[in-house]
């Protein structure tokens, strides 16, 4: 093998180690879900939990609310939004915040994602999909 090949099979064999994927973040599962609609809007509650890994705490908390307010949840780190798309249908956001303090440096964090559901299902999950951090 020359020199001219050896060097680029090198080079692609690093990218391939370099593009290795990062932690896949856990999905978040909600249960209990109620959304009731009159002419006056609609309200919505469920109860949702996402699992600890390394880079986030793990939750567990109600929500509940009049769309298409976004809420507090019980637990006040987790805001949750349900908006109205063609009925049945509606898109259900959650976001997780939290915050480390850590050598005297105050870490702020934030992830979200957010699933489209019906008024007849009573689970459903969101795989986060947007992560913000403030250090």
């Amino acid at each position: 093998m020359q020199l001219t090949t050896i060097v680029p099979v090198l080079l692609s064999s690093l990218s391939l180690t370099a593009a290795a994927p990062q932690e896949v973040p856990a999905t978040w599962k909600a249960t209990d879900l109620d959304i009731g609609c009159s002419p006056g809007g609609c309200s919505w509650r469920f109860n949702i939990t996402g699992a600890a890994s390394e880079n986030t705490p793990r939750f567990h908390t109600h929500c509940e609310g009049i769309a298409p307010n976004a809420t507090l949840c019980t637990d006040k780190n987790i805001t949750a939004r349900v908006k109205p798309l063609t009925y049945p249908k509606f898109n259900i956001w959650v976001q997780h915040q939290w915050h480390i303090i850590e050598d005297e440096t105050d870490q702020h964090y934030w992830q979200s994602g957010d699933a489209n559901v019906t008024d007849a299902q009573t689970r459903f999950q969101i795989k986060p999909d947007q992560f913000y951090g403030v250090a």
